[in-house]
């Protein structure tokens, strides 16, 4: 059996389409978790509804903690030998489940994992990604995932074995979640099994985490890479320089936007800004004097000693300038 993980909150507008995508899926030995993340809309009706219609729907009702809450909630009530998630904003293809078990099974993966559409309000687009199936074993599940940003970044297009979440949990009142628990998930798969197959359809809004950036969310972004550089760094010169490029990266996210915090943000900003220049100072010569280092690292790197934000932000609308004019010339000047 494979359970299903549903966080819901205030997402009426797109939740019906969400489960009836799945309630369809040819792989009918479903447990379908609903979790209701204390919903003002009426997502707690719609899904209390739909439990009526299909006996393999199980709702739980909590009050608002947010979607790593939530998605424990599921985990801790799972019973099936398989885990997959679902976005309740998102849909999923017929047949997602059913290619996603066939693979486990046929190759005893700990993991599959597929491509999947963006969809904006005008256009369909395919995820990147390898165009043919492909196997990964030992540590080469990790180094996927650290190296190859095309496969495996989040969990909701992925079917796991129920055994990966023994001890392991998603870290509640953080953002990029996916982010936090992925490491040590993938560091206890023996072997990950990718399709090129687009199987999911990921809803992109405007006000979805990924596309604000607040304080929180920079925190957060800088928490994901500082910890991961902790927990990586120590197991090759090739990890430590990646995790590395990473969380300096993180810091430029963070000042980046500091000019689009509010004032009290801002002064809650002064105590990570601190930690990370201590940090971007501890790895300042080895990263701006060596030779392995991006561009990008060594430049921010140099702009964090001057402290200004306004470099920050000039130095990333020119980047983004640069990139679109280059795409146009690529286009109309093949």
């Amino acid at each position: 059996m494979i359970s299903v993980i549903v966080p819901v909150y205030n997402v009426e507008a797109y939740l019906e389409k969400c489960l009836d995508s799945i309630i369809a899926q040819t792989y009918t030995d479903l447990e379908i978790m609903l979790v209701d993340d204390g919903s003002t809309d009426r997502c707690g009706e719609i899904c209390d509804q739909y439990a009526k219609l299909d006996h393999r729907i199980r709702v739980f009702h909590t009050e608002n903690h947010g979607l790593s809450a939530a998605r424990n909630v599921g985990l801790d009530h799972a019973l099936g030998q398989y885990i997959g998630f679902v976005d309740s904003d998102d849909w999923i293809e017929p047949n997602m489940y059913e290619a996603l078990f066939h693979l486990t099974e046929q190759t005893n993966a700990d993991i599959a994992t597929c491509r999947f559409y963006y969809e904006y309000q005008n256009k369909t687009l395919e995820s990147l990604g390898p165009r043919k199936q492909l196997m990964f074993e030992g540590d080469d599940v990790l180094r996927t995932y650290i190296f190859d940003q095309s496969i495996c970044q989040d969990s909701w297009n992925n079917l796991f074995k129920a055994e990966l979440f023994q001890n392991v949990r998603y870290p509640e009142g953080r953002n990029f979640e996916d982010y936090f628990i992925k490491p040590p998930l993938l560091q206890k798969a023996k072997r990950m099994v990718y399709t090129p197959s687009c199987l999911l359809h990921y809803r992109n809004r405007q006000n979805s985490l990924s596309n604000i950036h607040t304080l929180k969310n920079n925190v957060d972004f800088w928490l994901v890479f500082r910890e991961r550089f902790d927990m990586l760094s120590s197991i090759s010169d090739e990890y430590y320089r990646m995790s590395l490029e990473q969380a300096i990266a993180a810091i430029g996210r963070m000042w980046r936007w500091y000019a689009s915090y509010s004032g009290k943000e801002k002064q809650q900003a002064k105590m990570w800004l601190d930690e990370m220049q201590r940090f971007s100072d501890l790895h300042f010569n080895e990263i701006v004097r060596g030779t392995t280092y991006s561009r990008g690292a060594k430049i921010t790197c140099i702009l964090a000693k001057c402290k200004n934000p306004l470099l920050f932000r000039g130095l990333y609308w020119a980047t983004q300038a640069y990139r679109n004019h280059k795409i146009r010339v690529q286009k109309y000047f093949p």
